[in-house]
């Protein structure tokens, strides 16, 4: 894991981010279910079900999962009330690309977050096609923040801001302390339930087992259907404890 290691002070057109880096954490044994202070959170506070989704704004696959699964989740099963959903910040390669995303985000508030979330997802290959070509990716920050009501010049003091940058460094020091694998990983009933690639296909894995389903390994798809079987899943074990 890579960290952010001084301030976004040179943002410049048609250049990449410029960040310096530092080695990251030794991962630990044991991720932390609970919610945190400081995370961003969408759902019922009563919900059945706690999920914790650890992503990168700079990770092709979770972008899929943005696409191709949060709509039916958030309309199934967190707008419903019956999920609560945290969503934490890591930081991958490029990294400062990650690391601007995650401000981006930050910066919005609490309230538009996970606009801007859905956003920085759906422009990532508009971003990531920028960076290459040595084209406007401060432009499309803006862009970004300007329809979460973030002008150019407040965006660029988040950018410029100390505290906005110790806490992308203070996320992922997190991430590698819950003992994160990769992106996208998340919790459910306080384990890691991540894909674990192999030679017969790629399936998820809950904790140190092959997550099963009615007697059967579950594979690592993302779509709104095989993701909300996972979902139903835990909410039946859930139910069913005393």
């Amino acid at each position: 894991m890579m960290l952010v290691s001084r301030s976004l002070t040179q943002i410049l057109s048609g250049a990449v981010l410029a960040l310096g880096l530092a080695a990251g954490s030794a991962l630990a044994q044991n991720p932390a279910q609970a919610e945190r202070p400081d995370d961003n959170v969408i759902g019922s506070e009563d919900a059945e079900l706690l999920i914790v989704e650890y992503a990168s704004f700079a990770c092709p696959h979770c972008a899929h999962f943005q696409e191709a699964v949060w709509p039916t989740i958030k309309s199934d099963f967190i707008d419903t009330g019956e999920v609560r959903w945290v969503f934490r910040p890591m930081l991958t390669n490029p990294v400062p690309l990650a690391g601007a995303g995650t401000i981006l985000a930050n910066c919005a508030g609490d309230d538009r977050f996970f606009d801007a979330a859905d956003l920085l997802f759906a422009e990532q290959s508009t971003i990531f096609d920028a960076a290459r070509s040595g084209g406007d990716v401060l432009g499309v920050y803006n862009q970004i923040g300007a329809a979460v009501g973030l002008s150019p010049e407040a965006l660029m003091a988040c950018f410029q801001d100390p505290a906005m940058n110790e806490a992308v460094n203070a996320a992922a020091m997190q991430a590698g302390e819950d003992g994160i694998p990769g992106t996208p990983s998340f919790i459910i009933g306080g384990e890691l339930l991540s894909i674990h690639h192999g030679p017969d296909g790629n399936f998820w894995h809950w904790g140190e087992e092959a997550l099963m389903i009615n007697g059967e390994r579950v594979p690592a798809e993302f779509d709104g259907d095989s993701f909300s079987r996972i979902v139903l899943h835990f909410m039946n074990d859930s139910s069913s404890e005393p």
